[in-house]
This record gives structure tokens, C-alpha cells and sequence, in this order.
């Protein structure tokens, strides 16, 4: 089995990498704000020449993360780029053809900016719908059984699901709750067609890896999902930071020093190890 190394702080391995992936769901913030210890890790790196690539499944678009990280004093000229799911998908509606014009949504309004300046309309009645879309989960659905309705009408209807962000799982006030992904899933499971958008499709990670510049060849990935941040690290090449306190927390504890053991056991369910393992992402 894989060995995984504990930190306690990312500056212990800060001289072996060059490029620096950082996820933003549970690696800077927790859906309560950002991580103060966070912010300043990003501010030591960039300050030793380190090049730094947010890259988050959000369905926020760019525009809109970097005025959440400059709202916290964040210095942009700190990120060499922010790629986040929602500016992807809204850069692959302008080239689908066959998805039909008119929507559905399942999910909360912000998501709705993925389709900001394109020629798609948001419909109110699901029987007017071409297709259905999910981004950011409602506050008031919290479990799949909220949407199984909206689901097996679409299904009887032949409607695709294009669903922003992959994760089963989101933080959200420092709680773990259901994540468009899992919604998807389920459609799929009934024997819907579902359209994805997010970690860790490979173009999505190659995306990321080609703003850092040609010459950073040693990248570390940091990341709270095994299955969307480690599996898209390994797309790459990779060396993985787990961060145990995210997404994980309830299988792998909450104590300040990681649980190696608990981590070999989870990532074996995954089949992909961390290289580390931190319990926060800090300094």
C-alpha cells in the first residue's frame, strides 16, 4: 500500500514544488467564509516565486471568484489563473448545438451566470424545458428525494441533465451537504442522460495544469476530494495534498495531526494516494 506523509504546514515541502493547484471548496474556504490561515499560505508562496492555480468546481464564473478572493485583500497578481466549472461550461454552451435553448434549473440563482450573454432562456415549467440544469444546490433541498419528482418528469420527457460541478458533496457553513453531483447521479441512475462539467474530466484538468507556465514541471495538487481533486491531481502528474478537515472530515477525524491509517483505508476505496496528508490547509 501507498505510504502518505503527514504535514503539519505546506511550507515543510514548499522547496520541492514549483506550481501550486489549490481547490477552493474546502482548501480556502468551508461555506463560511475564507480560511485565514489559508490566505496567508497563498501570500507566502507567491512571496518565494511560487506560481499559484485556483481551480474549483464551483458554478460561480471567474469574474465572480476573484471578487470574492479580492474582498478578503487577496492580491490577484498573487493566482497565475482562477479556472472554475462554471467558466468552463459557460465557454462549451457557445458551442453546443444539439442541447436545445431552454432550461430548467433544479439548483439556486447564482448558477444561472454560466448562461450570461448566450442565447438561452430560463423556463419556469418543466413541461417548456429542453433540458434541465443543476449548479449550486438550494438551501431548501437538501436531500435527493426533494428533486425525485422533478427527475422522473424529466426522465418521461427525454430531457438531458446538464449538471456544473461533479462533487456529491459541498461544504456549506461548515456543514457537509448535498452537492449537485449527487443529483446527476441519481438521474443517471433512473436512466437519465446527464452532461458534466467539473473535476475531474481530463480536459478540465489540463486546462489547469497549461496556466501554469512551460517551464513549472513540478506541481503539487492540493485538495480536500479524493475522487474529484486526487483523481484529477493524478491526470496531471501530479504529487496530491489531502486536506483530512474537508469533504473527508467525518471518515478521516478532525484532529490537528492526520490519521495516515484512516487515509490509506479511504484512499483505497478511490484507488488513488495522496502523497500528503494535512489536516488544514496552513503555512
Amino acid at each position: 500500500m501507498n505510504s502518505i506523509i503527514p504535514l503539519i504546514g505546506i511550507s515543510k515541502v514548499s522547496d520541492l514544488y514549483d506550481a501550486y493547484v489549490l481547490g477552493f471548496d474546502g482548501v480556502l474556504s468551508k461555506g463560511n467564509g475564507f480560511s485565514n490561515d489559508a490566505l496567508k499560505a497563498i501570500r507566502n508562496l507567491h512571496a518565494i516565486g511560487k506560481e499559484i492555480v485556483i481551480c474549483s468546481n464551483s458554478s460561480l464564473r471567474v469574474k465572480m471568484m476573484a471578487e470574492l478572493l479580492s474582498s478578503v485583500d487577496l492580491d490577484l497578481k498573487n493566482l497565475r489563473a482562477i479556472v472554475t466549472a462554471g467558466e468552463v461550461l459557460h465557454y462549451k454552451l457557445r458551442l453546443m448545438k444539439n442541447l436545445g435553448r431552454r432550461y430548467y434549473s433544479l439548483g439556486s440563482l447564482i448558477s444561472d451566470g454560466v448562461f450570461e450573454g448566450l442565447d438561452y432562456e430560463k423556463v419556469q415549467d418543466l413541461s417548456q424545458a429542453d433540458f434541465l440544469f443543476i449548479g449550486d444546490v438550494e438551501t431548501d433541498r437538501q436531500s435527493l428525494e426533494d428533486y425525485e419528482s422533478d427527475l422522473k418528469t424529466a426522465l418521461a420527457m427525454h430531457l438531458p441533465l446538464l449538471c456544473v460541478g461533479t462533487d456529491l458533496s459541498v461544504h456549506k457553513n461548515d456543514d457537509i451537504v448535498l452537492g449537485s453531483g449527487a443529483v446527476a447521479e441519481r438521474y443517471a441512475m433512473l436512466g437519465g442522460k446527464i452532461i458534466t462539467v467539473g473535476k475531474p474530466d481530463p480536459s478540465f484538468a489540463l486546462y489547469t495544469k497549461e496556466a501554469f507556465s512551460a517551464d513549472k514541471r513540478k506541481i503539487i495538487y492540493v485538495g480536500d476530494s479524493l475522487p474529484s481533486d486526487m483523481k484529477s491531481a493524478d491526470l496531471i502528474g501530479a504529487d496530491k495534498l489531502l486536506v483530512a478537515k474537508g469533504i473527508h472530515k467525518n471518515a478521516l477525524g478532525e484532529g490537528y495531526i492526520p490519521d495516515i491509517q484512516k487515509a490509506k483505508s479511504l484512499a483505497q476505496n478511490y484507488d488513488t494516494y495522496p502523497t500528503y496528508l494535512i489536516s488544514e490547509f496552513r503555512w
